[in-house]
């Protein structure tokens, strides 16, 4: 239990805290016109720091307090499990970390580890520094591009090699797993509709879409698998490790094919996807504020000066990790994280019954005026280390973009390795900024937080 001064408002009855009802919303259809990430920041601006709302029927209970958060993810995660998507989900990403659950989703995490120690990810920095180099080398002075593809392809190719040794070089390899992730995304309304199951099972456009697109992505995994129990040995990436690691705590001993397609199919879909989304909103961001470009351009010239960026770089760019981080608050690629009550117990005083659904949203916890002065202005200078340590602390949950606990992102070191050194390279090449009759980008909160439209921008070689 929290020993903060909480902001709960009383509900219409003392079982639940507040929160908007469904009727209206539904019948006005204002459930169906906002987005989700609308709704959420909506309640928590009226109902306070936890909400209480039905969807069809299923109880959803909103945190927004970074004190209630770090509960959530640290001292309670031991009575919650994945929530309804990722539970959902298994459907296309079978038993891999982001859906299985204890003791196989710790048994799994133990075995993949390895492969994002600081030694591995320091041995990825050459692989980004390289990828990112040739993306921008394959952009036209003058243009105007859509950066997020642009980012897809790009963290396509660095999750490909760092982790499985696979050079994705070809526009076709590229279409193929984006349309399979396109696919994927387009899955998450169906997941929480009621009979989603069954839903599931109908010949519907985007089921159609979502087996082909995990055809094709088995066929390269597995190919992969075959390939390399043909000729066993460590290449220093994530597959190798997979298929050598032996689990002492295990009598199965080594991963079954299935359980390393379903790790390798889960770290290629979300690696590359959430990323890709971080970079893109990166990118745009910058453009809007020339200032903030020109102190990173600045950056990026005076560490990197003509030459590829490696893993030494990374710890050497503090204003780029700054730009990356406040990215990150504002549009965090994970924008919620959500269990399902497993366990009866209490939050605030409020009894939280089995198979309830709880949410921490990143984003709107990240932008609570609380704890962010100006939220919803870009200002890297949030994250600079001298301000952190004068200026009041703020809450350790006021920023989680990776989680926390047992499921914290297993590649959290290899995310902001990628994320900084590819902006530097990017910036330090490029000159950024909005085509004209540009709008405010339009989100899509899918499974993770993507631009709906995608991010074009004009861009101009530097001398």
């Amino acid at each position: 239990m929290t020993t903060v001064a909480l902001d709960i408002h009383p509900g219409r009855s003392k079982r639940y805290p507040a929160g908007p009802s469904f009727l209206p919303r539904f019948v006005s259809g204002r459930m169906f016109r906002q987005t989700a990430v609308e709704s959420m920041t909506e309640s928590a601006r009226r109902y306070g720091d936890l909400v209480h709302y039905t969807v069809f029927g299923r109880h959803i209970y909103q945190l927004n307090h970074p004190e209630l958060v770090e509960d959530f993810l640290l001292k309670d995660a031991n009575k919650h499990h994945r929530g309804i998507v990722m539970q959902r989900a298994k459907i296309v990403l079978g038993e891999g970390l982001l859906t299985s659950e204890e003791p196989l989703h710790m048994r799994q995490r133990r075995l993949a580890q390895p492969a994002f120690l600081r030694q591995r990810i320091a041995a990825y920095g050459e692989v980004i520094g390289q990828n990112a180099a040739g993306i921008s080398e394959s952009w036209k002075r003058g243009s105007v591009r859509d950066v997020h593809e642009d980012m897809l392809e790009l963290a396509l190719r660095i999750v490909g090699k760092c982790l499985f040794d696979l050079d994705v070089q070809s526009h076709e390899e590229v279409k193929k797993v984006s349309t399979a992730v396109d696919a994927f995304m387009g899955f998450l309304p169906l997941a929480i509709l009621p009979f989603s199951e069954q839903i599931q099972r109908l010949p519907l456009p985007a089921m159609k879409r979502i087996r082909k697109g995990q055809a094709d992505l088995d066929a390269i995994i597995y190919g992969m698998i075959r390939e390399r129990r043909r000729s066993p040995g460590d290449r220093g990436d994530l597959l190798s490790m997979l298929l050598e690691a032996v689990d002492v705590d295990d009598s199965s001993g080594r991963m079954s094919d299935q359980q390393v397609h379903d790790e390798c199919l889960t770290i290629m879909l979300a690696g590359h996807e959430t990323i890709a989304n971080a970079l893109s909103f990166a990118l745009w961001l910058i453009a809007k504020h020339p200032e903030v470009q020109t102190r990173l351009w600045q950056e990026a010239r005076t560490v990197l000066g003509d030459r590829t960026s490696t893993a030494e770089d990374y710890s050497r760019l503090p204003y780029a990790t700054q730009v990356f981080s406040e990215t990150m608050r504002l549009y965090p690629p994970v924008w919620v994280t959500a269990r399902t009550c497993v366990e009866p117990y209490e939050i605030a005083g409020y009894a939280i019954a089995k198979g309830a659904v709880l949410v921490a949203p990143q984003f709107v916890v990240h932008r609570d005026p609380r704890f962010y002065a100006d939220p919803l202005r870009f200002d890297p200078d949030r994250f600079a280390v001298d301000k952190r340590e004068t200026a009041r602390p703020r809450p350790r949950f006021a920023f989680f973009p990776f989680a926390a606990g047992s499921r914290q992102c297993i590649g959290e070191g290899l995310a902001w390795m990628e994320g900084v050194l590819s902006l530097v390279t990017i910036v330090r090449d490029w000159r950024l900024s909005l085509p004209e009759g540009s709008a405010e980008i339009a989100l899509n909160p899918a499974i993770s937080l993507r631009p709906k439209h995608g991010v074009p921008l004009l861009v101009e070689r530097r001398g």
